[in-house]
């Protein structure tokens, strides 16, 4: 491992390595991700993260199974994983099955400052420029998603296939922003076509380029942070405590100016 954060070492113009720019991770199945050629060439691992993981878990620092098959993806991120983050992502993985379901993505925010403009970017600037990628836009056979529209606080991924000449709308992804009572949940699950041309179920088989756009989506979560659309759950823990800590000190010097205004009248 190079000792120096730095490409090439120090320079007028320093180029980090990727080990400090992509501290944020996923944890799937390796069968999820070894079952998919397109997902095995995108997916990026760190050192420095497998080593924390491999440390945590071997220290019993967090609690996993012993038959526990996990792939570690990097993603883009310059803070480290607290040990609380670790524990939720390890949670998270335990209780997914390996199999597809409907519900397929799942990740949490502290807090949003406006969730309608979390939702816009979502709709207007990372859903088109995912669907522009070559992985997407080179489908061919089947169906394949071909553009996104947004209701409320929920953006859609449709799926359409060409049929007899006609386009059908096979299936959709749909992304949502819920607000909880402490912090903010951007959830994806797979909801079925238009009924009126025999879509009407959900799909229990993934479409193609599903897995592209879910891994894509957790790289959302970490560019929604840098952005300044969201917040970690710590940080707004932190902000939380910054604002008690205050409050404390406020109601203490209230305090003493009584107790000693109170001791000058006496």
């Amino acid at each position: 491992m190079d000792a120096s954060p730095f490409v090439g070492g120090p320079r007028r113009d320093p180029i980090l390595r990727d080990e400090y720019t992509n501290r944020a991770i996923r944890l799937d199945s390796s069968v999820a991700i070894y079952s998919n050629p397109v997902l095995q060439s995108k997916t990026k691992s760190s050192r420095l993260s497998m080593g924390e993981a491999a440390s945590l878990l071997a220290l019993n620092m967090i609690s996993s199974s012993k038959d526990l098959d996990v792939c570690l993806a990097s993603l883009r991120g310059p803070d480290k994983l607290s040990q609380e983050e670790w524990s939720t992502e390890f949670t998270r993985l335990q209780a997914s099955p390996a199999t597809s379901t409907t519900n397929l993505f799942s990740t949490t925010f502290g807090s949003t400052p406006n969730k309608d403009r979390l939702v816009d970017w979502l709709a207007t600037k990372w859903a088109p420029a995912i669907l522009r990628t070559y992985d997407i836009a080179g489908i061919r056979v089947g169906a394949r998603p071909v553009y996104a529209s947004r209701t409320e606080d929920t953006v859609q991924i449709v799926w359409q296939e060409l049929i007899n000449f006609e386009p059908k709308t096979v299936g959709k992804l749909s992304i949502q922003i819920v607000e909880k009572e402490n912090e903010i949940e951007m959830t994806a699950q797979r909801d079925a076509g238009d009924a009126r041309q025999g879509f009407g179920k959900v799909s229990l088989k993934p479409f193609a380029g599903e897995d592209v756009i879910l891994r894509s989506l957790s790289d959302a979560a970490a560019q929604a942070i840098e952005k300044g659309l969201a917040t970690k759950v710590s940080d707004h823990e932190r902000v939380y405590l910054l604002n008690y800590n205050l409050f404390n000190r406020t109601i203490l010097k209230l305090y003493l100016y009584c107790t000693m205004h109170c001791s000058q009248q006496r």
